[in-house]
């Protein structure tokens, strides 16, 4: 009975980063409508993203907060109204404030569905939790790309965005209604560990976690936010030919993920997360640089990102044994602090540099990511190693 019980809510997790992926990632291709629709520039579309991202860096420490004090189910749920809530609002609304006001709330629910769910698998008493983590992603990943390219191909036919949303509205109502009978343990305490243990992690390890998740966050969030974007002002792409590169930067995300997991168990967490973004930004520039017939280097560099996120956020509980819930808040909450300011950056610097210019800022931020994540390796790889092998 446990184990049909867990096989439930592991399915409804998946079920929900689908979704939640979708309603999301609609903003990609739906910039350029909002820009012709509302009358609007870069710089507010940028404004647009930093409200949005604000309300994810509200949601999620708040929601680490209240994870650890009334546990995962209940802060799912108030994750789902607040998406209702959204979604409800972009159909109704006929003003860019009202796209303001309901981009921040989406992020609230998205944000705390996402900290419930990241700080729910790994607590879960499963072997196989980096498979597990990257499967949950995944999924993300997999509405993440049909989402887009429905969306991309249903308005290039004549369907009003505001339908679209409509629809998605009513999945997460039913979505809630569902939930209501799905049981989640009550995990959300934080086991007790050792003083000796406590010691192992420098302080200034949040610091290089909160930098490395953040520019990574920037870069997928970024190429998802502002692909479509560039690629209409730059090759002069159709909605639904940039819709198509986002789904494919999206598609091989996906996979990677579905296939990640289990090469960071064979070849350690951090370890892999170094070279993937190696490899993810080696094929960026060389998308960008090339350009032309090449610029599909970089939607095939997604498979590269794949695993980073996820992977991140387990060792997250491996290297901070104690208000695992808390800590992982503080840096998915900074971390989003950082791609929100980069969101206004970005627009700001299409207006001012140029579109081809400005969207060098995110192979810049794989680089930084790197960076710091090779510091994370070698302060955490006894940890990882030492825990892992019990």
């Amino acid at each position: 009975m446990k184990n049909k019980k867990t096989i439930v809510m592991i399915f409804f997790i998946f079920l929900l980063m689908i979704m939640n992926a979708i309603a999301e990632n609609l903003r990609g291709i739906l910039i350029p409508v909002f820009k012709n629709e509302f009358a609007v520039n870069d710089t507010s579309i940028g404004i647009m993203l930093f409200i949005g991202s604000l309300g994810y860096v509200v949601s999620t420490f708040v929601g680490g907060f209240l994870c650890e004090k009334i546990g995962q189910k209940k802060v799912l749920v108030f994750g789902l109204i607040f998406m209702i809530m959204s979604l409800g609002i972009f159909f109704e609304t006929h003003v860019f404030y009202g796209i303001l006001i309901a981009m921040f709330l989406m992020n609230v629910g998205l944000g705390l569905t996402s900290i419930a769910v990241n700080t729910l698998i790994p607590v879960l008493l499963l072997s196989f939790q980096a498979i597990l983590m990257n499967v949950t992603h995944f999924c993300y990943g997999l509405g993440a790309s049909i989402g887009p390219k429905i969306g991309g191909d249903l308005i290039y036919k004549g369907m009003s965005w505001r339908y679209l949303y409509l629809f998605i509205a009513i999945l997460f109502l039913a979505l809630l209604f569902v939930f209501i009978f799905v049981k989640i343990p009550s995990i959300h305490k934080v086991d007790k560990v050792n003083s000796e243990e406590s010691k192992e992690v420098d302080k200034s390890l949040l610091f290089y976690y909160v930098i490395a998740l953040g520019f990574y966050v920037c870069a997928e969030g970024g190429t998802g936010s502002w692909l479509v974007n560039y690629l209409k002002n730059v090759y002069k792409y159709n909605e639904a030919k940039s819709a198509t590169f986002l789904a494919i930067f999206f598609g091989a995300l996906t996979l990677g993920r579905l296939l990640g997991g289990l090469v960071v168990e064979k070849f350690g967490y951090v370890n892999t997360i170094i070279k993937s973004l190696l490899i993810a930004s080696v094929l960026y520039l060389a998308g960008l640089i090339l350009g032309g017939k090449y610029i599909y280097l970089v939607s095939v560099s997604g498979a590269f990102f794949a695993i980073t996120y996820p992977t991140t956020i387990l060792t997250v509980s491996k290297v901070f044994k104690e208000k695992t819930s808390f800590l992982t808040g503080i840096i998915v909450t900074v971390s989003t602090a950082i791609y929100m300011v980069m969101n206004v950056v970005i627009g700001k610097l299409n207006d001012t540099i140029g579109y081809e210019t400005a969207f060098y800022i995110i192979p810049l931020c794989l680089l930084i990511s790197i960076l710091f994540m090779s510091v994370i390796h070698v302060k955490t790889k006894h940890i990882l190693v030492r825990r892992s092998e019990k």
